[in-house]
């Protein structure tokens, strides 16, 4: 009797884990969907955010547009932080297109320790950001699917003369590939 109870506990707190979109549309429920309007990025009200880099909100932006395209997520991609007439236009997208919406939050960050990376390491000091993902139907403006992916830093070997900061950068790096083997479970 142990071993039932034990198992139907456990299919339960799976059904409350699975996302709400996947519990009524079973299956790869962003495949109807053929384009993604991918809005500015945004920061949390965090105080741990008070030293996160100033101008790698829009870099995340810009860095989710490009890999997105880059790898072919959604046939169309647009940069919702450009205007109608700066965008390229898409002739693969077809005229009955179904959208969504992507609204990126960072939501928190640690900028690490320099000196633990380089002595300790073992993921010691490494510089870490997270960000809430919200995609909404363009249409309905209905949450579809949320997700929060975490990126991080552990290497100690930093690039310098970029005039950004490099841990930032490459965590943020580690979040977009995170959100795209995602939406890839689900497309």
């Amino acid at each position: 009797m142990p071993k039932v109870t034990l198992c139907a506990l456990l299919i339960s707190l799976y059904c409350l884990t699975v996302p709400a979109a996947a519990q009524t549309k079973p299956g790869k429920f962003l495949s109807e969907y053929n384009s993604l309007i991918v809005e500015k990025v945004m920061l949390d009200e965090n105080p741990k955010l008070a030293k996160f880099p100033a101008g790698h909100d829009t870099d995340l932006q810009k860095k989710i547009v490009a890999d997105l395209q880059k790898k072919n997520v959604f046939p169309e991609i647009i940069d919702g932080t450009k205007q109608a007439g700066e965008q390229t236009p898409n002739t693969n997208s077809p005229a009955n297109s179904k959208r969504l919406i992507l609204s990126t939050t960072i939501i928190d960050f640690n900028p690490g320790n320099k000196a633990l990376r380089y002595t300790v390491g073992w993921g010691m000091g490494a510089t870490k950001v997270k960000a809430r993902f919200a995609f909404r139907d363009a249409a309905t403006g209905r949450e579809i699917w949320d997700h929060t992916q975490q990126g991080k830093f552990l290497g100690f070997i930093t690039i310098h003369g970029t005039g950004k900061d490099y841990p930032t950068t490459e965590a943020s790096g580690d979040i977009v590939d995170g959100l795209i083997r995602a939406i890839n479970k689900f497309r």
